[in-house]
């Protein structure tokens, strides 16, 4: 008994205070300027091995979270920061939903929401507006927040549109558990009962971290989630659409599926072969497994066995009518007989469809009509010039215009009438 009441008190000794209040702040209450952060994910925050900081953040009906007080049950915490305009987070839904239907009598898992990733005013980790792909997709279209309550309303978006299993809570005003445990869009801290942090990961449960492996090892479990690779394995890479167009200034997209079709976990290299830019207000950048900046023209991804990666390549547009272009290779890092490449290009010319393929056709449709599929076809993707994929994907769009309708079968060019 008395070992216990001293251990317990050397917890209150090494969680440090970060912020402790006893009430939620005001909704009204303004969110202090959020500093530009380009360094490492992996060097921000808390080292393992070293205590974390004690802190008490809110959800939107007013209730709290210590990290102290939840240590005190004896179960390690699971802390994953996210954001509701971060796809990596909301891409790691599952993930979380499984470690709580796995762990949930062993762990105390929550989701802190942060400053967000990629709203539609300036994002803070690249220093300029940067919504990615998957966000137009989705329609996750959200400035950053300049209040407290507007926080809390993105939070309760995010759980309204993700069934998210475990608790949520939202970061203070001033922002000081990102301040402190980051800054980073979606890192994770598994924390032992002790309150010393066990495990980091810069990018939550991204390779070589495997969240699963971390908790099985901390807690001295086998839970048949922490699996080694075995065999090189083997990947497809399906085009979803090569070419986009859109307004000048605009940035664009375009869209590869990786598609791990076996039973082991593939790593595969992303690499630019060839790009050809008509001058340097054009930039392009990759969104694969995190959205990387500018400048990166090669990555590595690890993709689970029967998983699909949504690879994006974004094309930063200038401000005067132009046509660029990038090769773009992938290829299995254990087999180099298993890889692809293809030719994206974006356009910005007053016809876009002057950089397209002459052996695409043109279809007319009515809007909103459903497709009329042949035998055994199936569709893949409805875009529009911009490479935006659009959600209702058994029907032509709504609004009259040209799209591009991609099927197993190819793509055609559409012309939606009224």
């Amino acid at each position: 008994m008395r070992k216990a009441t001293f251990n317990l008190f050397l917890l209150f000794v090494f969680l440090m205070p970060l912020c402790l209040l006893a009430q939620a702040p005001q909704p009204s209450d303004s969110i202090c300027p959020i500093p530009l952060y380009t360094g490492s994910f992996y060097s921000s925050g808390i080292p393992e091995g070293q205590q974390a900081p004690d802190f008490t953040v809110f959800n939107s009906n007013g209730q709290s979270f210590n990290l102290a007080s939840t240590l005190q049950l004896g179960k390690p915490v699971l802390l994953i920061n996210g954001s509701l305009t971060c796809p990596v987070f909301r891409n790691k839904i599952a993930t979380i939903n499984q470690i709580q239907a796995q762990y949930g009598s062993a762990i105390s898992t929550v989701v802190v929401l942060t400053v967000e990733a990629h709203p539609t005013s300036i994002s803070p980790y690249f220093g300029y507006v940067n919504i990615t792909g998957q966000n137009q997709q989705e329609g996750i279209l959200f400035p950053q927040p300049q209040t407290y309550g507007q926080r809390l309303r993105l939070s309760d978006t995010l759980q309204q549109r993700y069934s998210i299993s475990v608790p949520v809570f939202v970061d203070l005003p001033c922002n000081a558990w990102w301040s402190t445990y980051g800054p980073a869009p979606n890192n994770a801290y598994l924390i032992k009962p002790n309150g010393e942090v066990f495990s980091k990961h810069g990018w939550f449960d991204r390779a070589p971290d495997r969240i699963f492996c971390d908790i099985d090892s901390l807690l001295g479990s086998t839970s048949g989630l922490c699996q080694p690779a075995q065999g090189p394995g083997v990947f497809q890479a399906n085009v979803l659409n090569s070419n986009s167009y859109g307004l000048l200034g605009s940035t664009l997209f375009n869209y590869v599926d990786l598609i791990n079709t076996g039973f082991v976990p593939v790593e595969i290299l992303i690499m630019t072969l060839e790009e050809q830019l008509p001058d340097t207000s054009w930039q392009t950048a990759y969104c694969a497994d995190i959205c990387y900046s500018p400048g990166v023209d090669s990555i590595v991804v690890w993709l689970a066995a029967n998983d699909t990666l949504h690879f994006s390549l974004d094309f930063f547009t200038g401000s005067s009518p132009a046509m660029g272009k990038s090769k773009i290779g992938f290829r299995n890092q254990q087999d180099v007989q298993n890889k692809f490449s293809f030719w994206l290009e974006a356009s910005t010319f007053s016809s876009g469809f002057s950089a397209w393929s002459t052996t695409e056709t043109t279809m007319q449709i009515k809007a909103g009509s459903a497709w009329p599929l042949k035998a055994n076809e199936q569709v893949r993707g409805v875009f529009d010039l911009q490479g935006r994929c659009l959600p209702k994907q058994g029907y032509s769009p709504e609004i009259p215009g040209f799209y591009v309708l991609h099927t197993n079968f190819g793509r055609q060019r559409i012309w939606v009438k009224e």
